[in-house]
């Protein structure tokens, strides 16, 4: 028989204490519970019963139907399933219910250990309580979604006032006797000037409005038919400015098409609209991946802009030229910020005075990304 190594006792004494320390840390922080392979609950730790109001004795043996809410559709614990059974770890927020029957919601990481075989053989659960921020981001969604409503609702019933305006300062035009003064004639048609102006505001605030809540479902989305769309669009502006847009090899992601075709119509008309007095305008679109995204520079030869007010670009109503020179509500650039904060993407930009402008967009490709398999 080997003699007992004492360096070696005390190597594994203090690996198990280390392991002891690690446990009774996760305990303190994480709601943790461990289950077989067949998904039967069989250890939890005092934070899972006391989120859950279960005791000990009444989760183990049981799985965690117990605790389901109703708030997910099946599909959301079928996906979940064949996931982890697969070897892979699983990451999503879930609602459940309390054994006296309130809801809370967790951030719930389930990671699979795996046999000799590569099966699983147990799952640990580790969750982290989310509850307040969950109800904070529905509140912020219904506080959205009645600002919303306000403003679908107000710009709509302007509409019709405004359309009488319209209507009846072109029949008065039209019936204006020869002798009529030149100051009457300038009033009747900065009258008529102001509200279509107003018309046109009322329509980007509705477009504003409704990006989220007017949405169509996601689906894939070829970025280059996109844009031979919205060059169609714009054929007669880019012709009467002397123009030219160049567009480089676009990928397909998921997002809704409309929105997309909104976006890009937005940028390039930018960068048509604000180009430098006896400068042709050119625009040029190009992308590259990065990581599961893809990022997207919309640059242009114009005006460009101080850095310093780039925050003040993509809010609403503001405008760093006036009316007078550059036409618009000041509402285009926050509706495309809005539609890739809808699609998970952002917008930035970079410009100097009379250097031109360059926006970035980043846009994930694809809604969900690819589960990472975890080893044991």
């Amino acid at each position: 028989m080997n003699p007992i190594d004492p360096q070696a006792v005390r190597d594994m004494m203090g690996a198990a204490r280390e392991l002891s320390n690690i446990r009774q840390a996760l305990d303190q922080a994480a709601i943790v519970a461990i289950t077989d392979q067949a998904g039967v609950i069989t250890h939890v730790n005092d934070k899972f019963c006391e989120i859950s109001k279960y005791s000990r004795e009444e989760l183990l043996g049981k799985n965690h139907r117990l605790v389901n809410s109703g708030h997910h559709p099946k599909e959301f614990f079928i996906d979940m399933w064949k996931t982890i059974s697969s070897g892979k770890y699983w990451e999503g927020e879930v609602c459940n219910r309390a054994k006296d029957g309130s809801l809370y919601w967790v951030n719930t990481t389930i990671a699979p250990f795996l046999d000799q075989n590569g099966k699983p053989y147990q799952y640990v659960s580790i969750r982290y309580e989310i509850t307040r921020r969950k109800n904070a981001e529905e509140s912020l969604r219904v506080s959205n979604r009645e600002l919303q409503d306000f403003a679908s609702i107000a710009a709509h019933d302007l509409q019709e006032p405004l359309r009488k305006i319209l209507t009846f300062g072109d029949r008065l035009k039209g019936k204006l006797p020869a002798d009529i003064s030149e100051e009457s004639k300038d009033y009747l048609q900065r009258m008529l000037s102001s509200a279509g102006r107003m018309r046109k505001l009322i329509e980007d605030l509705l477009t504003f409005s409704r990006v989220t809540s007017k949405g169509n479902p996601f689906q894939k989305t070829d970025l280059n038919q996109v844009l031979k769309d919205v060059l169609a669009d714009l054929e007669l502006r880019i012709e009467q400015s002397g123009g030219k847009v160049v567009v480089s090899e676009l990928p397909l992601v998921d997002a809704d098409p409309s929105q997309m075709r909104q976006l890009f119509q937005n940028l390039i008309a930018n960068g048509l609209k604000f180009h430098r007095k006896g400068v042709a305008p050119e625009v040029m679109i190009h992308s590259s991946a990065v990581g599961d995204s893809v990022r997207v520079e919309v640059s242009d030869n114009g005006i460009g802009f101080d850095e310093k007010y780039l925050d003040r670009i993509f809010t609403i109503f503001q405008r760093l030229h006036g009316r007078h020179e550059y036409e618009g509500t000041g509402v285009g650039l926050a509706v495309c910020r809005r539609i890739l904060e809808r699609h998970g993407g952002n917008i930035s930009a970079k410009s100097s005075p009379d250097q031109g402008a360059k926006f970035i967009i980043t846009l994930p490709v694809r809604r969900r990304s690819e589960n990472v398999e975890l080893k044991s």
